[in-house]
């Protein structure tokens, strides 16, 4: 997504990340400069606050800053999103390669 600023005229690309729950299909929608680590786990932080708690389960697509290494039955969360994880207590569960 292009974003523009009205004062410079720069065109920046953003990331959205959408966050739905299974049951209610209630939508959380966040835009983002990047997908790295820091992004990543901020918009989880603001997605967790909007619905006013933790899913037992999340199930991130296979980017980088979610899982180092994909498998289909173990894959390897990346340890800063596992650490978000634990302290929320709710466990990762990513999206089959």
């Amino acid at each position: 997504m292009a974003v523009v600023n009205p004062d410079t005229g720069e065109i920046r690309t953003a990331q959205v990340f959408v966050a739905v729950l299974g049951a209610s299909n209630y939508t959380f929608a966040c835009a983002s400069w990047s997908q790295k680590q820091v992004d990543w786990l901020h918009v989880h932080v603001k997605a967790f606050e909007f619905f006013g708690g933790v899913p037992q389960i999340v199930v991130p697509d296979n980017l980088k800053s979610a899982v180092r290494k994909t498998h289909r039955y173990e894959p390897e969360i990346n340890p800063s999103y596992q650490q978000l994880a634990a302290h929320y207590q709710t466990a990762i569960v990513p999206a089959r390669p």
